[in-house]
């Protein structure tokens, strides 16, 4: 394993608390310990673990990109925090930092990982290190962050505390559902209609036979994401949307993922066939309380049978009786989230900026471009008084 810093480099602190030394690592061994203890460290955190990251980063690391995670130890050499984070090259914003897992992946909750009880001493170590350390870092740009998130609100101060601007903006909320321990407890949660259709479904549809869920294990798994694709794509097509899939990247990295969440018993890939076709399947990961929903698809030529509704719901209720406590939405301004008593949860984006020259030269013309390009919109998108409001997706309504 090769660090930025050589290991007799690496920061320490001793500010009335026990010391941490503090190291970036560039590359890593996929044999390596780190990888078990970054996995411990996550937790049920799944989008903050190696299985996730690491796969985004075989996929969607571009030329002259290079890890940049920066891993905090106590004084025994015991991993306390980690900071899953890479180094990229732009003309727009320089020399960045960002999250591995960022863009179109749209991984939620990304964060400094800290264990629990170390975090100040994690904060302080990883503030510290970034002033002293990574003096050639012109831009941080941080995004998913869930903004209850007390760690990077620590991590936000102190680089303020050390003279960089910040700069936060709100981003697609994420919705979450805290669940009942008992299915009927859930349902009387939705609205009378609802809830009396969902049952009528659910007898006419799995009691009789005519729907089946099928689960993907290690033999049908190709077969599963390959439905997956299939009704994804043609659902977002009929959208004219171009479906996330239609990215070679996306697709493959999340086949690696699913493989690598799969071994760890950490994935849940469903699809609902009736009477023998698949109409809807939705790729889910799981640990500990949290049940994550999040890819799927339906089929497009048989609405009278709501598809979606059959999906979401087959995914709810093994998320209850498996003693998931939530289940989680996940970033997304679609209305079934809301309908089926998903709760906003904020998410923001980040930007840190160093005290320095040509790094503010460069946050202050990319402050610029964005004013300017505010006030076209304001002026080239005044709603005419005929416009008709866009409906969102309905693929679980």
């Amino acid at each position: 394993m090769s660090t930025d810093c050589p290991s007799s480099d690496a920061m320490s602190l001793t500010s009335g608390e026990p010391l941490a030394n503090t190291v970036v690592v560039s590359d890593i061994d996929r044999s390596s310990s780190l990888l078990i203890e970054w996995e411990r460290l996550a937790g049920a955190r799944l989008f903050l673990g190696p299985r996730w990251l690491l796969s985004w980063w075989d996929h969607f690391r571009q030329p002259g990109d290079q890890l940049h995670i920066v891993t905090v130890r106590d004084p025994d050499g015991w991993l306390i925090g980690l900071a899953p984070w890479y180094r990229r090259q732009t003309w727009w914003g320089g020399n960045e930092i960002q999250f591995l897992g960022s863009g179109e992946v749209c991984s939620d909750y990304l964060s400094i990982l800290a264990k629990p009880g170390e975090e100040t001493t994690v904060v302080r170590a990883v503030s510290n290190f970034v002033e002293e350390a990574m003096l050639g870092i012109d831009r941080f740009y941080l995004e998913g962050i869930e903004a209850d998130d007390a760690v990077m609100r620590q991590f936000v101060a102190a680089m303020q505390s050390h003279q960089f601007d910040v700069s936060q903006r709100e981003c697609l909320e994420g919705y979450r559902l805290e669940l009942p321990t008992q299915w009927e407890g859930w349902l009387s949660q939705l609205s009378k209609s609802r809830r009396n259709r969902v049952r009528q479904l659910w007898r006419n549809q799995f009691d009789t036979g005519v729907a089946k869920i099928q689960v993907a294990d290690e033999t049908t798994l190709d077969k599963g994401f390959a439905i997956l694709v299939d009704l994804h794509q043609h659902r977002r097509n009929q959208l004219g949307q171009a479906g996330c899939f239609a990215s070679t990247r996306f697709h493959d990295f999340l086949k690696q993922a699913a493989i690598e969440h799969l071994k760890a018993g950490q994935l849940r890939l469903q699809w609902i066939e009736l009477e023998g076709k698949p109409v809807a399947a939705e790729l889910d990961l799981m640990e500990g309380e949290n049940y994550l929903h999040y890819c799927s698809g339906m089929a497009i030529d048989c609405e009278h049978a709501r598809p979606g509704w059959l999906g979401v719901t087959a995914a709810i209720r093994y998320a209850i009786e498996s003693g998931r406590t939530n289940f989680d939405f996940l970033r997304g301004d679609e209305g079934y989230k809301s309908h089926w008593r998903g709760q906003p949860v904020a998410m923001i984006n980040v930007e840190l900026v160093p005290p320095k020259f040509r790094a503010q030269a460069r946050y202050r013309f990319r402050s610029m471009v964005d004013l300017a390009k505010q006030h076209a919109k304001r002026v080239l998108h005044r709603p005419a008084k005929s416009a008709q409001p866009a409906s969102g997706s309905s693929d679980h309504d």
